[in-house]
Order: structure tokens, then sequence, then C-alpha cells
């Protein structure tokens, strides 16, 4: 019986070491598969990062953007004003020079009236 007991002990510690084995194996796989998850996960932060970066240097630029569009903006409504000024300035200026133009006619006028009043005998 010892015999027999002794083979079997045999087989089972075979069969044990076996298992052994193949869990050993599945532990070096899993730990493989498990670094290269680590690495993925890694490069995954490391672009992650790099977005968070680019996003934030584009939304920079983009409020850089919208103030030199409001400054822009600004400086033509300024300049709208400015040349709607002098346009109102020139038809004043306009207006004033017929009246002016008018009144030297007539000055002109009064004074031929005048010099051939004189040269009338």
């Amino acid at each position: 019986m010892q015999m027999q007991d002794l083979a079997t002990l045999q087989t089972e510690l075979a069969q044990a070491q076996q298992e052994k084995a193949k869990q050993e194996e599945k532990i070096a796989a899993y730990e493989e598969q498990r670094q290269q998850l680590h690495w993925e996960l890694r490069k995954l932060q490391r672009l992650q990062q790099q977005s968070k970066q680019e996003a934030h240097s584009l939304q920079e630029r983009l409020q850089e953007l919208s103030r030199r569009a409001q400054r822009w903006q600004q400086l033509h409504q300024d300049s709208e004003r400015a040349l709607a000024m002098r346009e109102e300035e020139l038809v004043v200026c306009k207006v004033e020079l017929a009246f002016l133009k008018e009144e030297l006619s007539k000055a002109m006028e009064q004074v031929q009236d005048r010099n051939r009043q004189h040269h009338s005998p």
C-alpha cells in the first residue's frame, strides 16, 4: 500500500508541479500584460497632458485674438465717428463757402453798381 501511495503522491506531485508551471506562465503573461498596460497608461497620460497644454495654449491664443479684434473694432468705430464728424464739418464748410460766395457776388455787384454810378454822367 505504501508503494501505491508513494506512486500516487509522485503522480500528484508531478501534476501539482505542472499546474504550478502553468500558473507561473500565466503569472508571467499577466505581469507582461500589466507592464504593457502600465506603459500604455503612461503614454495616454502624457498625451492627455500634452492635449491639455495645447488646449490651454489655444485658449490663450483665442483670448489674445479676441482682444485684438475688440481693439480693432473700437478703432474702427472711433474712425467712423471721426469721419462722420469731419463729413459734418465739410458740409458746414461747404454751406459757409456757398454763403460767402453769394455774399462776395452781392458785394461785387454793389461795387460794380457804384462804379457805374460814379462813371455815369
